[in-house]
């Protein structure tokens, strides 16, 4: 099962370099990231090649933080093929939460971080339309 962690902070200078630090002096790796911000508050998304513990760090530093499961879904890098996979979820009833992507290696490809509201049925619907999902070694590592 993947996770990425949903790390709730005050939108002030320093507030992120605290958790970056606690991964960097952990030997954590950050494979991916979001931050979204609203007025005092916001919320970073961290993908980690150590997700429990990067969790367990962070509670030890009193960080306010939560695992998350995700499905990281691989797509063509060309333009549409994004809409082409939100397009398919939502006909088959699967709604997105949050979201984020990275270029892979290959630079054809890009993986899309799905959080979703009905995650095992938008798992399954990932396999019936034949979307590739990466596992967890292959985010991990």
């Amino acid at each position: 099962m993947t996770f990425h962690l949903s790390v709730f902070l005050e939108n002030k200078p320093g507030k992120l370099e605290k958790i970056t630090k606690v991964l960097a002096d952990n030997k954590i790796n950050l494979r991916a990231f979001s931050l979204a911000s609203s007025g005092d508050f916001g919320v970073v998304k961290l993908l980690v090649d150590d997700p429990q513990r990067a969790f367990d760090e962070l509670k030890k530093q009193n960080i306010t933080v939560t695992k998350r499961k995700i499905a990281a879904a691989v797509i063509d890098n060309v333009p549409g093929a994004f809409h082409n996979l939100l397009q398919r979820l939502s006909a088959n009833g699967i709604n997105i939460e949050d979201c984020y992507g990275f270029l892979l290696n290959d630079g054809k490809t890009a993986a899309m971080v799905l959080e979703m509201e009905n995650r095992p049925d938008g798992e399954n619907t990932l396999a019936k339309i034949g979307v590739k999902v990466l596992k967890e070694d292959e985010i991990y590592r």
